[in-house]
């Protein structure tokens, strides 16, 4: 999720499908308002999952780390 596109907005809900490959400032986003739903779906997680091992490069990126 992008935490600041959600605070720019005003989105006052937000749905999780999981949070377990990844957890962004959720409380953050409950201090400022934004009411989080985590659903954490073994569909979602499984997904994830497969994204984040076939292309862990594109994933590291993303979330601002580096491969050793």
């Amino acid at each position: 999720m992008c935490s600041g596109a959600i605070l720019l907005y005003g989105i006052p809900t937000v749905v999780v499908g999981e949070n377990r490959t990844f957890q962004g400032p959720e409380d953050h986003l409950r201090s400022r308002g934004v009411t989080l739903e985590i659903i954490n779906d073994a569909r979602c997680v499984k997904l994830m999952r497969r994204f984040i091992r076939e292309n862990s490069t594109l994933w590291n990126e993303d979330i601002g780390e580096q491969l050793t």
